[in-house]
């Protein structure tokens, strides 16, 4: 009867053990899965910033682009304007070199224009 008392008493230790056990694990289970939703959404959270951020570059790139293509272009501009009151100054200087120039360019176009 005392083997069987102790016996009794083994199998409701181990019962409870094994309850104690399961309820560890249930928790270790739970925590894991906050764990998990925690990082899902502190990731979610860091590449919405980090797109955000990139967008912003991106913006501020494209803005620079384009203000300084702008200048670029109105250098260009007034590059060329220099250039034509330079070459019509020239023209009113020389009439006579201009014609000339003018003639012997259309004479070799014209001549590779023929082939």
């Amino acid at each position: 009867m005392a083997a069987e008392k102790d016996l009794q008493k083994d199998l409701e230790a181990l019962r409870a053990d094994i309850a104690a056990l399961t309820e560890t694990v249930g928790r270790l289970a739970k925590d894991m899965a906050d764990a998990r939703a925690t990082m899902r959404d502190t990731m979610r959270d860091s590449v919405k910033t980090a797109a955000k951020d990139a967008a912003a570059a991106g913006e501020e790139f494209l803005n620079d682009a384009m203000k300084l293509g702008g200048d670029a272009a109105g250098a260009a501009g007034d590059a060329a304007h220099a250039r034509m009151a330079s070459l019509e100054s020239e023209i009113r200087r020389n009439p006579i070199s201009a014609v000339l120039t003018a003639l012997g360019i259309g004479f070799i176009v014209g001549i590779i224009g023929r082939r």
